[in-house]
């Protein structure tokens, strides 16, 4: 057999104690329930000058720019301006 033998982890009990020994029951109680009632929320492109006009996102299929929160690409417009008039060649 070739499998390499794995070391066994800490158990959660061990975690723990080991928590509430360092911060205290009340700090990892308090930790805990604000972590379970923190929403997370989709990152805000309009708002946050370092995500607006990444390669990397603009380049996303809109269903999984939907998966990670983010709105759908504006659809191009098919009226192109040529001078003072409005050119519609679907029309």
């Amino acid at each position: 057999m070739n499998a390499v033998p794995l070391k066994p982890g800490q158990s959660l009990a061990d975690v723990m104690d080991e928590l509430i020994a360092s911060y205290g029951l009340k700090g990892v109680v308090l930790t805990l329930a604000a972590k379970m009632l923190k929403r997370t929320r989709p990152p805000d492109i309009e708002a946050d000058l370092d995500l607006r006009g990444q390669p990397e996102l603009d380049l996303m299929p809109d269903r999984l720019r939907a998966d990670i929160g983010l709105a759908p690409k504006p659809k191009p417009n098919p009226y192109v301006l040529l001078g003072t008039a409005v050119y519609r060649p679907y029309q």
